[in-house]
């Protein structure tokens, strides 16, 4: 079985925040606990999550990263991890910088996540 992780990386080198607003995403192809293929997808501004879910009014908006199985990220929003599970993808909020180790401890079992939270009326609590 063959298993797609997007992780947003908006520097292409290590897990950012944002998952909505972020264009760069390194997509790893996993087969039978093997990393077979690793590249970079560059996003447009209206293919980014916020965009598909904030703006695109078609009846029923597409997206790249629906794609994919697992999303990797620094931050996403209650919202954003409910719209992709309707996709049926599965995204995480993980503190592990480095997307290698990431995958790593994917395939291993090990890799920890944290549960989105809710926000608060008034927006967002940035920590940077």
């Amino acid at each position: 079985m063959k298993t797609i992780v997007a992780i947003t990386s908006q520097n292409k080198k290590t897990i950012t925040k944002h998952a909505g607003e972020c264009r760069n995403y390194l997509i790893y192809t996993i087969e039978k606990n093997v990393i077979t293929n690793k590249k970079v997808l560059e996003l447009q501004d209206n293919e980014i999550l916020k965009y598909t879910f904030h703006e695109d009014q078609s009846k029923n908006p597409k997206n790249l990263l629906f794609d994919v199985d697992i999303l990797l990220t620094g931050s996403i929003g209650q919202g954003g991890v409910n719209r992709l599970a309707n996709q049926n993808v599965t995204a995480y909020i993980v503190e592990e910088k480095n997307p290698d180790v990431a995958v790593d401890k994917l395939i291993k079992g090990t890799l920890e996540a944290i549960s989105p939270v809710s926000h608060k009326k008034g927006g967002c609590n940035h920590h940077h």
